[in-house]
């Protein structure tokens, strides 16, 4: 169906080149002599390195556009798409949706937060989603709306990034965090491997705290603007913040309270944050659970078998897990609202504009889930026919493997085959992701 090739083609043009390369290593075998190591040592060279580097022709066909998603990125490429996507989780006061922010309070680590950014923000900004509330650690019944304001009014904007350092990250050297480059803290005597290593540390060292100061930043401003005389229009009136707090909710994963109305399961109607429903995501690529297969290598399995379910709900274990929300009717304020200084008790949302709820699956926030199970699947392909490669070039290169010309022929039509068959599971992959 549309750019992926049917079986038959792939058959067709998998035997096609198959018998041109033959044919190519007949004609170089009626012109050398085929009874010489050092002749067989040369061509398997060039076979196995057609196997050894297919994957790497294969990128430079891919550099032509930047949105090949199996372009291996490039280590300042890379470091660049984590600093952005960091400062993209920052909580800003002045993004807010009905009460709530566009990125999480920060109930969870950062490196938890793999979903896709600009999707979420979309879906609450939409009212598709229930935003990232700042949440209260107890709540008691018998609070007065005068006590409930001054809670509120203590709460910070982000949790305190109080998570312990890792040991290899502690006693690291950071340099200038204004200064973008730090090869400099790079010691050049190490090997490239080391070097590389060391680079990751330090680079992770550097974001973590840049992480820091980018939200105790926003965090200050945060509460330079609650002390001013004047109501900042981004900051909630009191009407609103009991509106907000005056009927908590308790998520039952993370047993923090919350505002209503919050995200409910599809299947079993449990409630469940925004901050603990972008944990749920599929399981990580492996192979179905086989009790014929198990002892089995996983270079020896095919890799077409490898899998990733779909999230299970984490109330009733039912498959393919989703939320519903329905958007409060009595408050719009923020993006696409009224400010939040100015909101009123009466302040009402037209029926006119209240939509069905719209059904958000944890794939649905992770879109790239099947890059990344082609990804791992093309990387068992690879490892495969290195293996396989290797292989059969110590049976051609042996000097007691005097086997007939044939059967050479046979060990570098294997290693033909493998190259194609590498070739054509990218071709197969990337057609997919079009």
């Amino acid at each position: 169906m549309g750019n992926v090739p049917a079986k038959a083609e792939q058959d067709e043009e998998y035997a096609n080149q198959t018998r041109s390369r033959r044919r190519t290593i007949s004609n170089a075998n009626s012109f050398a002599s085929s009874g010489t190591a050092r002749t067989r040592s040369k061509r398997t060279t060039s076979l196995v390195d057609s196997v050894l580097n297919n994957t790497n022709s294969a990128r430079s066909r891919g550099n032509s556009t930047s949105e090949n998603p199996y372009r291996r990125r490039s280590p300042k490429e890379r470091e660049a798409f984590k600093e952005k996507r960091a400062q993209d989780l920052v909580v800003r006061f002045n993004e807010t949706v009905d009460g709530g922010y566009l990125s999480p309070f920060g109930c969870y680590t950062l490196d938890k937060l793999d979903y896709d950014i600009d999707i979420v923000k979309t879906l609450i900004i939409e009212r598709k989603l229930a935003p990232f509330y700042i949440p209260l650690q107890d709540f008691n019944q018998t609070w007065s709306d005068d006590e409930i304001v001054k809670i509120v009014d203590g709460l910070p904007l982000h949790s305190s990034n109080n998570v312990e350092i890792p040991d290899e990250l502690e006693d690291l050297s950071i340099g200038d965090l204004s200064n973008p480059n730090f090869d400099y803290l790079i010691d050049k005597k190490l090997s490239k491997k080391d070097q590389s290593r060391q680079r990751s540390k330090i680079f992770k060292a550097r974001l973590y705290q840049k992480r820091i100061i980018w939200q105790e930043t926003e965090n200050e401003v945060f509460l330079e603007k609650k002390l001013e005389e004047q109501l900042n229009k981004y900051l909630p009136n009191d009407a609103l913040k009991l509106n907000l707090y005056k009927n908590g909710t308790e998520c039952p994963i993370c047993f923090l309270y919350f505002p209503k109305p919050m995200n409910y399961s599809k299947c079993c109607q449990q409630p469940i944050c925004t901050e603990c429903f972008v944990q749920i995501k599929r399981s990580a690529p492996h192979f179905p659970h086989d009790e014929n297969v198990e002892d089995v290598d996983d270079v020896d399995k095919d890799p077409n078998l490898l899998i990733s379910e779909p999230s299970n709900c984490p109330y009733c274990a039912t498959p393919d897990f989703a939320v519903i929300y329905n958007q409060p009717n009595d408050r719009k304020v923020g993006i696409n609202g009224i400010l939040p200084s100015q909101y009123t008790l009466d302040n009402k949302v037209s029926t006119d504009t209240v939509t069905e709820p719209f059904v958000i699956t944890s794939d649905f926030i992770r879109p790239d889930w099947k890059i990344k199970l082609n990804k791992d699947r093309l990387k068992l392909q690879r490892r495969s026919a290195n293996a396989t490669a290797i292989h059969l070039s110590n049976q051609l290169v042996d000097p007691s493997h005097n086997s007939a010309t044939n059967t050479r022929t046979e060990l570098e039509d294997r290693l033909v085959e493998e190259a194609i068959k590498l070739s054509l599971e990218e071709d197969n992959a990337k057609s997919e992701n079009k």
